[in-house]
């Protein structure tokens, strides 16, 4: 009887995604695409398989969500990894030039003469520039992918030479394992894809895993469609994203657990560190050991000691971000910079010298949070850009409604509600802050010059814990499968955006 139960249920949430599914096919669809649509056919046939099978593995594994996270990080980011264009997620082509350079076993990166030109660059072989040459392209319309990896000397402008290698041993990977096995030159790029993705869904799994607590929001934020397209990518935004969100599994765990060990705090303020290096802002995370409850140390010493390595986790995420600043003009930023006049020590003096703009600035991180929402929704961001401003939307709707009204089970007191909204908005603070020093002109009115969404993600597991009410009398069981298949539907409308864009 509990099996037919159990069938009954599974075809009711799985009619619910194709529902869902399908509105948001048609809501992404152009009117063009109707006179062939056997592509975008085949694909939705192929997702929903991929969405049915990740609903019925939860009703499986609903006391193991960390391996519910890893399959459908898995499924849907494969999917990604094959689907996205070439180079076409955001500054994909440097990314992908820098774990080239880290394949051949480079920690640091040299910029070097270019041969016969005037100009600087970083030496990589014929088929990475061949491949960014082509970026935006699919395979279907494009034959690089059909050919031998080329290793003639070549140079590209950029390499991301302000990211510390470790960010790219996974992509580097990828690409050695195309190498070795001599697959065709689009390998390096599927391969590279491929780790980066695992790397993601095993630091979330991890996480998920520890935290005694939050599980399941855990688990929604991680399968965010703007976090798995970053993932299965060459970016290294999946890996400070996830290492972030592990920094917070950790937090939770010392918030629910006595006698705190201290290998765990190394974890958690390694993962911080590590994070940080990559966005600098993401280092308050720090902070959260102040919420930590005194007796859950193990003594007095600790808790002192735990507290006070703040303050070399900051110190090397600042000097790192000192030595990042100063290569970064390494690139084509050099000269964007240069005739943008962006000075990071100029725009300080500025915001001094005029403190009522300052204070119009600070009010923009409030006016312009519509267009934050709007971008986590919004994909590539070159000339290549897409997005779906509706989904972005309905998902913030559904987000925060999930964030009030589902069952948590630990009830966070109104201080640290407050302490952990105040964390979150200085790290949200910080992003835009950095951005506007290091890309916006001296001076600029607008504060989102180079801010997207992808740089908010692990946020998103403070607002659970600052907003959620306990108000509501709701059955846990049945609102996760909701929220899991409405999950599930997001990351799908995002796949088939892009089918509808790019194919």
């Amino acid at each position: 009887m509990d099996k037919i139960n159990l069938n009954l249920k599974n075809k009711y949430y799985i009619l619910l995604y194709l529902a869902i599914l399908c509105i948001f096919t048609v809501a992404c669809l152009k009117y063009e695409d109707y006179v062939s649509p056997f592509f975008e056919i085949a694909i939705f046939l192929l997702i929903f398989v991929i969405g049915a099978f990740c609903l019925y593995y939860y009703t499986q594994n609903e006391n193991n969500l960390h391996k519910v996270a890893f399959i459908i990080i898995l499924l849907f980011g494969i999917t990604c990894v094959f689907l996205t264009p070439i180079n076409d997620v955001s500054d994909e082509q440097e990314h992908f030039v820098r774990s080239e350079i880290v394949s051949t076993g480079q920690i640091s990166t040299d910029y070097i003469p270019i041969p016969n030109t005037t100009e600087n660059g970083y030496k990589t072989i014929a088929s990475v520039t061949i491949l960014g040459q082509n970026a935006g392209k699919t395979v279907f319309n494009t034959d690089v992918d059909d050919a031998k990896i080329d290793y003639t000397p070549s140079y590209f402008n950029s390499a991301f030479s302000q990211n510390p290698f470790y960010s790219y041993l996974p992509q580097g990977l990828g690409v050695l394992l195309a190498k070795l096995l001599d697959l065709n030159s689009i390998w390096m790029l599927w391969l590279a894809r491929m780790f980066n993705l695992l790397l993601y869904g095993s630091i979330i799994s991890l996480a998920i895993r520890k935290t005694p607590i939050l599980k399941f929001p855990m688990l929604v934020v991680s399968i965010l469609p703007l976090a798995i397209y970053q993932a299965a990518s060459l970016s290294v935004d999946g890996m400070y994203a996830s290492l972030a969100i592990l920094a917070f599994a950790y937090f939770l765990y010392f918030y629910k657990t006595p006698n705190i060990e201290w290998k765990d705090l190394g974890i958690f303020y390694g993962s911080i560190i590590l994070c940080g290096l990559l966005k600098s802002p993401f280092l308050a995370l720090s902070l959260l050991i102040f919420l930590v409850p005194n007796n859950h140390f193990e003594n007095k010493t600790q808790n002192i000691i735990s507290k006070l390595l703040i303050l070399p986790t900051l110190a090397i995420g600042l000097l790192w971000s000192s030595y990042a600043t100063s290569v970064l003009t390494n690139s084509w930023r050099g000269e964007f910079f240069a005739n943008k006049h962006v000075n990071a020590t100029e725009q300080l003096n500025y915001l001094v010298s005029n403190p009522g703009f300052a204070v119009e600035r600070f009010i923009n991180l409030f006016t312009q949070f519509p267009t934050v929402v709007e971008r986590f929704f919004y994909f590539s961001n070159d000339v290549r850009d897409y997005s779906s401003p509706l989904l972005a939307i309905l998902y913030m709707i559904f987000f925060i409604v999930f964030s009030l009204i589902y069952p948590l089970e630990e009830k966070f007191k109104l201080k640290t509600r407050i302490e952990g909204f105040l964390i979150g908005f200085l790290i949200y603070v910080g992003v835009i802050g950095v951005q506007y020093l290091t890309w916006a002109s001296v001076g600029a009115k607008s504060v989102m010059n180079g801010v997207f969404s992808r740089y908010f993600i692990p946020l998103l597991m403070f607002i659970p814990v600052i907003i959620n009410t306990d108000f509501l009398e709701l059955d846990r069981e049945k609102l996760s499968l909701i929220f899991l298949t409405i999950a599930i539907s997001f990351i799908s409308g995002m796949i088939m955006l892009t089918v509808a864009v790019k194919y």
